[in-house]
């Protein structure tokens, strides 16, 4: 293992792509439409402020994007808060991690707040030296800004840091921006997994197979 690792949140540590894959459907129901049954996959690789964008345009919601940002958030602030849950042995792995002194940050699609209240929910925010979010960096994983952003944060370089991905397009801009990248499956990629496998420098179903 590397002595830098990234963890991506959603899906990867945290099983809460749910969440992402009703939270546009579910704004758009409470402004009384109803959603295109491939939305998610619309939005997907898009920031929070993007998606917003793309909605707002679509669906002609005569609301600014902060206002469409804001009911997203409200969407989903309280799953965050209340409801998710760790993967399969994620808290062991980052718990052994911290205790080799690796060190440990997030980079995620999702706001702030969301992870954070999350994460000390479920007690493993000592973990990490940081949360980094797309919308702090505002640019999404189709580029490799957060990442490199993240190794500068630690000065370090990029082949010294392991990078944890569920989605495809992530597993892409890291691996092409010199990362050692390891895919982890998500229900949510599921098609995506042979091209990930294919794409990444190591491949797991669950935390347990990096424990072992």
């Amino acid at each position: 293992m590397r002595n830098y690792v990234i963890f991506d949140l959603d899906g990867t540590l945290l099983d809460s792509m749910y969440i992402w894959k009703e939270a546009g459907a579910l704004f758009l129901q409470e402004k009384g439409i109803k959603a295109p049954e491939n939305l998610h996959k619309q939005v997907k690789t898009m920031s929070l402020e993007q998606a917003a964008a793309y909605l707002n345009e679509q669906f002609t919601l005569f609301l600014s994007n902060a206002e469409v940002v804001n009911g997203i958030k409200a969407v989903v602030e309280e799953q965050y808060a209340t409801e998710v849950s760790l993967k399969p042995f994620v808290r062991e792995y980052v718990e052994r991690l911290k205790a080799r002194h690796i060190r440990m940050c997030i980079v995620t699609a999702s706001e702030y707040e969301h992870a954070e209240a999350a994460l000390k929910r479920l007690g493993i925010i000592d973990c990490f030296d940081f949360v980094l979010t797309c919308s702090q960096v505002g640019t999404s994983k189709t580029h490799p800004d957060i990442f490199q952003y993240a190794a500068e944060k630690w000065g370090a370089e990029p082949q010294e840091i392991a990078v944890f991905e569920d989605a495809l397009h992530a597993i892409e801009t890291a691996k092409a921006a010199d990362f050692f990248t390891i895919g982890v499956y998500d229900e949510s990629a599921k098609e995506d997994a042979e091209e990930i496998k294919r794409i990444a420098d190591l491949y797991i179903n669950d935390f347990n197979e990096v424990l072992i």
